[in-house]
């Protein structure tokens, strides 16, 4: 009896001692580890799960939920940018086609303004004989009085 006793108590010495020196997680649970808690709200996690304190093996839970998240809100963020910008393209789109409709050559302010300069220019510029025979008529007018 004595020897299965200590087989047995051999036996479970090895199989822990293997645990304990070999298995990372177990380490990993025992190793103190800081959280800062900044990092917890940005990763929206809790702090310790298993002991009071947390640990190393909480440390690597909260970044790898840190790492989610951040992707996930770049997801999101490329979401909303696709979205807007598509809006976007698509108002400035609208804009070209009323600004082409206005401006065209055969739109109004296409056709007003170039119609109002050449007409402006046209009175300025060339006038006309029953004009001329006026200006004739009041230069004359003018010399009589001053003379």
């Amino acid at each position: 009896m004595k020897s299965i006793i200590h087989k047995l108590i051999a036996s479970f010495s090895l199989f822990f001692l293997i645990v304990i020196l070999g298995c990372a997680a177990f380490q990993d649970v025992l190793t103190p580890a800081w959280i800062p808690q900044s990092v917890l709200e940005y990763a929206d996690a809790n702090g310790p799960t298993i002991l009071p304190w947390t640990t190393l093996f909480d440390a690597r839970r909260v970044r790898a939920k840190m790492a989610f998240v951040h992707s996930w809100n770049r997801i999101k963020d490329d979401i909303r940018y696709e979205y807007e910008s598509g809006i976007s393209q698509f108002h400035i789109a609208g804009a070209e086609q009323v600004q082409k409709s206005i401006f065209s050559p055969t739109g109004p302010i296409g056709i007003l303004i170039p119609a109002s300069l050449a007409g402006t220019a046209g009175a300025l510029l060339f006038s006309k004989p029953a004009d001329k025979k006026k200006i004739k008529e009041l230069e004359i007018k003018n010399n009589s009085k001053t003379s």
